[in-house]
């Protein structure tokens, strides 16, 4: 069964996107802040992660570029109420982020972009930094 880690401090939005990813087919995870997506990351190599900018401990942007860099076949989706803002775009990217939604998403916006990121897993495509 295919995996995904869910990264968000508030416990709505880690529901919410449980909600849509089960609905998928995935199983998934939950962190609350970018330090526990981190270990949790490393332990299970989900097959793709969505990733909240604003948290506790460790930022969103801080445990993208972490992941990435340690894992370079990661695929991180930021969603967050500030990954609209182009300098954190631009930020997510250039930290390896696959691709960015506005946290107040709807399930059909997360589905296209889950289908996204599996198109890119089956091309073998990976984001340049």
């Amino acid at each position: 069964m295919k995996t995904v880690l869910i990264v968000d401090d508030s416990s709505y939005y880690r529901s919410r996107g449980a909600e849509v990813v089960s609905r998928a087919g995935y199983e998934y995870y939950f962190a609350e802040n970018g330090e526990q997506a981190v270990r949790m990351y490393r332990r299970i190599k989900p097959d793709f992660v969505t990733m909240d900018i604003c948290m506790p401990i460790m930022d969103g942007l801080e445990a993208t570029k972490e992941i990435c860099t340690k894992f370079p076949g990661a695929k991180v989706l930021i969603c967050s109420s500030v990954g609209h803002v182009p300098v954190y775009k631009r930020q997510a990217f250039a930290n390896g982020a696959c691709g960015v939604l506005p946290k107040e998403y709807d399930l059909d916006d997360l589905e296209f972009a889950i289908s996204e990121i599996e198109i890119m897993n089956e091309e073998g495509v990976t984001q340049k930094s």
